[in-house]
């Protein structure tokens, strides 16, 4: 991996961590005890259990599949089923649960940089997985189960 993309990412999370770190803590005034009730950060909350939910078990699944050293293969099992890229889609769900959950520009600004990533990403991988796998599952979608 080139060291600027290593870099450009490191900048990228230290401002995304800065960003939303000082919006909670110095500029939002909203978030007292009853903010916990609130419809949007228990939508929030649970938006973003789902996503590390799915996004730990689809990473779990491709560490395993790199345990031996057989090459490629075709990732199976839980939301591989059908999709190319559940890691990316419970990552995307992540933060767009913080989002939710913070009610914050900061918040919405790092959900809608993480899907311009990802959503590309996905697109790629996927068009990979089918050119270098004839038998790839014909049913299986990028990214959203049965849409795309």
């Amino acid at each position: 991996m080139p060291v600027v993309i290593i870099g450009f990412g490191f900048i990228f999370n230290i401002m995304n961590g800065y960003l939303n770190g000082r919006y909670i803590f110095t500029f939002a005034s909203a978030y007292t005890n009853s903010w916990l009730a609130d419809p949007r950060f228990i939508t929030g909350l649970a938006v973003f259990i789902i996503g590390f939910i799915i996004n730990r078990g689809a990473d779990r699944t491709l560490r395993d599949l790199r345990r031996t050293d057989d090459g490629y293969r075709i990732p199976s099992g839980g939301l591989y089923r059908w999709i190319s890229c559940p890691n990316y889609l419970g990552e995307i769900l992540t933060w767009l649960g913080w989002a939710l959950a913070t009610w914050s520009l900061p918040g919405l600004a790092f959900a809608v940089w993480t899907a311009a990533n990802l959503v590309p990403r996905a697109r790629s991988h996927h068009t990979w997985y089918r050119k270098h796998f004839p038998d790839y599952p014909p049913d299986r979608k990028a990214l959203l189960p049965g849409l795309w």
